[in-house]
């Protein structure tokens, strides 16, 4: 009798626990993901916002909060009435170095045809050298704010990626997923390091060789150099797809076998928890699917926002430089008739060398942007 008074007694305890612990546990998921927002580093990324045009300043961690409720909704960050302006603003820019390059073009044509007319063609050929410089003036200082607005967006997106990084990878780990943010953790930070300094010390500089060149081939009529010029600016296009190319591979042979240990491992505590553990297995095991899934609701609106950060930071820097492209070969396609051969050609040639700086900005955004996505992805494709 003293047994079954006991073993009673025993069994309301344990279901006394079990309604409080449920109690206990039966936290909003809200809650959890403040908690971890409290303990993350999320002022960085509250600061470096401070400095970006086109967002506008909010508490990062309350619009965290509200796209996690469904109150906001994640592209209510971007400021749209600075795109439209800023657009405007670069064709009013733009549009004087256009006026710019017609006016000395049609000069250079008026001066020829006058000098054709009255003498044998001295003042002619030291008219156009004067107005070739003029030129070649205007447009290094163009293309060298071109290489500037690179190497500035770059190293831009570098220092976001330095702060977001960290951010995500400490998620991971609480999503269970150790040996995937041991191993990805120092690829995406290296990788990152090494792209910008590639840019900054080797694309820069050559690029920089290849419009001095351009200056030389077009300037003497002696020393030509096209072949020397070509090379490098395909060499550079090679550089930043081998680059991209590279990226991926070693991403996606990572990540495929990486994940997969961690799902595997996620799967066994999981269900050792819910088979392993008396009466409470199974409460402690529902536990961690509420906390496994804030973590993955925080991690994705993160993932989410860090594109949208990313695409903020580039989005600017490619319409100014879309635009000045946009100029110099309109300016080159309308003083071809016009002006002399050799104006027409180095003005085309600039803005191909524009459109090479422009493809390796897209490019690296593009791998700045792969590689948040799939830290936003990597959780969410292990629960499939």
């Amino acid at each position: 009798m003293k047994k079954i008074v006991f073993l009673t007694i025993i069994i309301f305890c344990v279901m006394a626990t079990e309604s409080s612990y449920c109690i206990d546990q039966n936290i909003k998921p809200y809650e959890y993901i403040e908690e971890q927002l409290n303990s993350m580093q999320i002022w960085k990324l509250e600061e470096y916002l401070k400095g970006e045009e086109l967002l506008n300043n909010i508490n990062i961690k309350t619009f965290l909060l509200d796209v996690a409720r469904g109150k906001k909704n994640i592209f209510d960050i971007i400021n749209k009435d600075v795109l439209s302006t800023y657009l405007f603003r670069e064709i009013r820019t733009n549009l004087k170095i256009f006026i710019s390059i017609l006016i000395l073009s049609v000069i250079s044509s008026l001066l020829k045809n006058l000098d054709n007319s009255f003498s044998s063609g001295t003042i002619s050929k030291l008219s156009n050298y004067v107005i070739f410089l003029v030129l070649v003036s205007l447009t290094f200082i163009g293309y060298k704010e071109v290489l500037y607005i690179c190497s500035t967006t770059i190293e831009n997106m570098s220092r976001f990626m330095e702060i977001v990084i960290p951010i995500e990878i400490a998620i991971l780990v609480t999503l269970g997923f150790p040996i995937t943010s041991a191993t990805l953790s120092p690829i995406f930070l290296g990788a990152i390091a090494f792209i910008t300094m590639v840019f900054k010390r080797f694309i820069v500089i050559s690029m920089t060789l290849a419009f001095s060149i351009l200056i030389i081939n077009s300037i003497s009529e002696n020393l030509k150099l096209k072949k020397l010029f070509s090379f490098i600016k395909q060499f550079n296009i090679f550089s930043v797809g081998a680059i991209l190319t590279l990226y991926l591979g070693i991403i996606s042979i990572q990540g495929i076998y990486i994940t997969s240990f961690d799902k595997l491992s996620m799967k066994t505590v999981k269900f050792a928890v819910g088979n392993f553990i008396p009466i409470v297995g199974n409460l402690v095991s529902d536990s961690i699917d509420i906390v496994l899934s804030s973590s993955y609701l925080l991690k994705s609106v993160i993932g989410s926002l860090g594109l949208i950060i990313l695409l903020s930071i580039c989005l600017l820097p490619i319409i100014k430089i879309a635009c000045i492209l946009l100029v110099y070969k309109i300016s080159a396609a309308i003083i071809e008739p016009i002006s002399d051969d050799n104006i027409a050609s180095y003005i085309n040639e600039v803005g191909n060398l524009i459109a090479v700086s422009l493809a390796s900005l897209v490019v690296i955004s593009m791998i700045f942007f792969i590689t948040m996505a799939i830290l936003a992805s990597i959780g969410n494709i292990a629960r499939i």
